[in-house]
Formats: C-alpha cells, sequence, structure tokens
C-alpha cells in the first residue's frame, strides 16, 4: 500500500506548524544579513515580523540561498525510516533557484523513490500548490493520481503582485524579464506575476496603490477567463490596506471570490521584493 509523503521548500512561505498541520515536510532555503548571521528559518508571523523590520532599515540587504543536497538527503532518509513508500517534493521554480535542482541530485540517492516537481510558482502560489497536493493526498489519491493533478496545476498556479519599490529585486538580481525597467521607474509601482516558466514578468505599471488595487482586479478577471473558477489568497508584505482595497475592487466587479486567506510573504522572497507589497495568489478551484 502506498504512503506518500510531501516536502516543500520555506519559499511557500508557510511555518512549519502549518506545513506539519498538512503532513508536509519543509526543508528551508537560507537567509543571511550582509555579515553573515542567519536569520531564524521558520516562517512563523514572529519571525517574518522581525524581517520586515530589518529589511526596511537596512542598508545592505540580505542574501539567500538554496539548501545544501545534505539538507535534503537527510529529511528523504527520515521519511524511508517512517515508513513511506513514495515522495512528492515540490519547489520554487529553477529560474529562480537552484533549490530545484539540488533536490533532483538528493533523489538520485534516496532510498525512496522521489517525484522532483518544478511548480513554476513561489511564494502563496507555491503555498496553494503544495496545500492542494496535500488536500488530496490526504483524501487518499494515489501517487499517479497526484502527479496527474501535478500536471494540471503547473502554468495555472501562480502570484501577481504590485511592488512598492523595485530596489530589492534590482539589487538582488531577480527581476527576469522585467530586467529591462529603466532606473527612472523606480519611482513607479510595477505589477508583477510568475509566469509559466518560473520568471518574473511585469503586467503593467502604476503610480498609486489605489489604481494598482484597480489594475489586480481586472488581471484577476482575465485570469479567471482563462482557467475558470480560482481560489485567491491575498499575499502581502506588511501593506494590509493594499490588500483591503484590492478585495474591495474584487468585490465590486462582482467577481466570485473564493477566499482562503490572507498571508504574509517570508524572508526568502521579501528578500527580493521589500516591504510594501500586495497582491494575490491563485489556483483553479478544486473540483471535488
Amino acid at each position: 500500500m502506498e504512503k506518500i509523503a510531501i516536502v516543500t521548500d520555506s519559499s511557500c512561505d508557510a511555518s512549519d506548524a502549518e506545513l506539519a498541520e498538512m503532513g508536509v515536510v519543509c526543508v528551508h532555503l537560507n537567509v543571511q544579513k550582509a555579515d553573515g548571521t542567519p536569520f531564524p528559518e521558520d516562517n512563523s508571523s514572529e519571525n517574518i515580523e522581525a524581517f520586515y523590520d530589518y529589511i526596511s532599515e537596512c542598508k545592505d540587504l540580505p542574501s539567500t540561498s538554496c539548501p545544501p543536497p545534505t539538507a535534503f538527503s537527510q529529511v528523504y532518509s527520515k521519511l524511508a525510516d517512517e515508513g513511506f513508500t513514495h515522495i512528492i517534493s515540490l519547489h520554487m521554480p529553477h529560474a529562480m533557484s537552484a533549490t530545484v535542482d539540488v533536490a533532483g541530485i538528493a533523489a538520485k540517492e534516496s532510498p525512496l523513490p522521489v517525484d522532483v516537481i518544478d511548480t513554476q510558482c513561489n511564494t502563496v502560489g507555491q503555498y496553494l500548490f503544495v496545500r492542494r497536493v496535500a488536500q488530496l493526498r490526504n483524501a487518499g489519491a494515489t501517487r499517479a493520481e497526484l502527479l496527474e493533478a501535478i500536471e494540471e496545476l503547473i502554468g495555472k498556479t501562480s502570484v501577481c503582485f504590485m511592488l512598492d519599490t523595485l530596489k530589492c529585486l534590482v539589487k538582488g538580481g531577480r527581476t527576469g524579464k522585467a530586467v529591462g525597467l529603466a532606473a527612472t521607474l523606480l519611482n513607479i509601482k510595477p505589477l508583477l506575476t510568475v509566469d509559466p516558466t518560473g520568471e518574473v514578468d511585469m503586467f503593467g505599471k502604476t503610480k498609486s496603490v489605489k489604481r494598482a488595487a484597480s489594475k489586480l482586479a481586472d488581471h484577476y478577471l482575465k485570469l479567471q477567463d482563462k482557467f475558470g473558477p480560482l481560489e485567491c489568497c491575498f499575499v502581502h508584505t506588511r501593506n494590509l490596506p493594499g490588500v483591503n482595497l484590492l478585495r474591495e475592487a474584487l468585490l465590486e466587479r462582482n467577481v466570485d471570490l473564493l477566499e482562503v486567506g490572507v498571508r504574509q510573504a517570508g524572508p526568502v522572497i521579501t528578500t527580493h521584493v521589500c516591504t510594501g507589497c500586495f497582491g494575490f495568489a491563485y489556483i483553479p478551484r478544486a473540483t471535488v
């Protein structure tokens, strides 16, 4: 009989306790201050708030790095000892991090079969992705059924958000397709998404938070037309007022809003986007 373990990484912006409650194991990326001091790994609300305080004031940005192969190897071996028969390992895009590649290296030496998946999404989009797979697994889906569901979700699950500033994204070198933005745009509020290839892409820009909320709501309608009914999870980096404006804009458009919460992006993601962001993550609604 199959006993399937699910593994993810900390760019999904869920706390260890939340993931454990879903039956998911987290391998943590590393976030360090410029002097090499590491930040706490767990995406607890306390750790996230402390990180927001730090990045709002620091001169030199923290750095992020993927886990070593041994971190995955230890997790995979432990799951084998616990009696699991298969592992599905769900990770942030290759275009953004080598994490999924490192997981693949460890998978080759794992005592269990491991399906390493590039989810093509991160932050709360990745959370929704992992959450859905865990829900299906917990409802009794087989490995084959889970892999089929995962294939359907890739490219249809992501995040759309407004940046209050581009400075962290530019300094961190994570602009992707948005790299052509001129320095003069640093005072503009770009609207970004993680596209189906895992790259950051700009789909609009504005000068005000209220206008950004309106444009994000319009983009939500386009996604709904393309993918059908969606589940929505709001995300922000210390910009709850922006989330409230976005929710109002969606309701004004009579969106059939299935909201699954409001979440904060953690240190891995906030290192590159800074505070002041807000937006939404989306996933096709469950059919059962």
